[in-house]
C-alpha cells in the first residue's frame, strides 16, 4: 500500500511539473521603497561579512557601556563611533539609498516578468530582456517579496502584495527547473 502512495505521489510531482511548463506566468511588479529597503537589509546584513560587522559594532556598543568612566573618555567615545557603524548608520544609510532608488524614474514604471520552460523573461516599454533558468543565480523567498539574483548583487524584486498566487507557482516552477541549492524559501 505505500508503495502506491509513493508512486501516486510521484506521478502527481510529475503531472504538476508539466503542468507548470505547459503555461506562463505573468507578474507585474511596482517596486516601492519598502521593498528596495527589505532588500538591501537581506543583502547586507545575511552574508558572513555583513553579520560579523553586526557582532563586531553591538560589541563595540556594549564595551562603550562598560567602559565608561572607567577609561579615557576618547576611548569610550571610539567605542560609540565603531558601534554605530552597522547597528544605527547603515540602516540610515540603506533607507537612504532605497529611497532615492524607489524615487528613480525606471522605478516608478511596473516591470513585466514572464516565467516559463525557457526561463525568465523582463520588460518595461519598449524594453525588455530574457534569461535561461541556467542564467539565474539563486531565488531567494522572504515574507514579503522574493528576490531572483542574476548574479551575486543584482536581483529583480517581486513583491508578494498582490502577487501572492504567481510568486507560490514561480517558486514552484524554479523548484523544477534549478537545483535545489538554488532556490531557497516558501
Amino acid at each position: 500500500m505505500k508503495e502506491k502512495k509513493t508512486a501516486s505521489a510521484s506521478y502527481q510531482k510529475a503531472e504538476k511539473s508539466r503542468n507548470l511548463e505547459k503555461k506562463e506566468i505573468n507578474v507585474t511588479a511596482l517596486v516601492g521603497k519598502k521593498d528596495l529597503f527589505c532588500f538591501l537589509l537581506y543583502h547586507n546584513y545575511a552574508r558572513f561579512i555583513g553579520v560579523i560587522g553586526f557582532l563586531f559594532s553591538a560589541a563595540c556598543l556594549v564595551g562603550a557601556v562598560i567602559s565608561f568612566g572607567k577609561v579615557e573618555l576618547y576611548s569610550t567615545l571610539l567605542l560609540l563611533l565603531i558601534g554605530t557603524m552597522f547597528t544605527i548608520y547603515q540602516p540610515i544609510a540603506l533607507y537612504r539609498k532605497a529611497v532615492k532608488q524607489a524615487n528613480h524614474p525606471v522605478m516608478q514604471k511596473p516591470m513585466n516578468y514572464s516565467f516559463g520552460e525557457e526561463g525568465m523573461g523582463v520588460s518595461q516599454d519598449d524594453n525588455c530582456a530574457a534569461v535561461s533558468w541556467e542564467e539565474l543565480w539563486k531565488i531567494i523567498a522572504r515574507k514579503n517579496a522574493i528576490y531572483i539574483f542574476t548574479d551575486p548583487i543584482r536581483a529583480n524584486i517581486i513583491p508578494r502584495t498582490g502577487n501572492e498566487k504567481e510568486v507560490a507557482m514561480i517558486l514552484e516552477l524554479a523548484k523544477t527547473k534549478m537545483p535545489a541549492s538554488r532556490v531557497k524559501g516558501k
